[in-house]
């Protein structure tokens, strides 16, 4: 009856709730006013990415090289904003993070691949195209973020 519990409390704790769904349907301002909308969005882009890589590693390493390499720059901002949300330790935000990430990867890579299927691409005819060119756009943001403070700092 024990592990039945901690079966129920796992798959219904909000930390593990999210699933894919269009992250264009925030802001740049609500990014940057809202911890929880930047908790979101970080946690689906990296995913994205993720879900990128695993679909284009054997057939274009280099560019799935790169999308791993922009999902590690974000995953430790991720861990801290949900530290930051639900107010636990960054280990405790860690372990919720990686497994909430692995669960967003297999969905997207499940979405992306059924779409590929239908329609010949992974984005085209899928909200998952704006989404991307809005991870870019957030990425960005954080990497001039990132750079403006090394630079005020030395």
């Amino acid at each position: 009856m024990k592990k039945l519990i901690i079966i129920f409390f796992i798959f219904t704790n909000p930390l593990f709730a999210q699933t894919i769904q269009p992250l264009t349907n925030y802001s740049f301002e609500d990014l940057v006013e809202n911890e929880n909308a930047n908790h979101f969005v970080l946690e689906g882009c990296i995913s994205l990415y993720s879900a990128i890589t695993e679909l284009t590693k054997k057939r274009y390493p280099e560019m799935a090289n790169e999308f791993f390499e922009i999902a590690n720059t974000l995953y430790p901002y991720g861990i801290i904003s949900l530290s930051k949300t639900k107010k636990i330790s960054y280990e405790e935000a860690e372990k919720f993070f990686f497994t909430n990430v692995n669960t967003l990867t297999n969905e997207y890579i499940d979405e992306m691949s059924r779409n590929g299927e239908k329609n010949g691409s992974y984005f085209k005819g899928s909200f998952i195209g704006d989404d991307l060119f809005f991870c870019h756009e957030v990425t960005k943001s954080f990497n001039l973020v990132i750079s403006e403070s090394v630079t005020n700092t030395n």
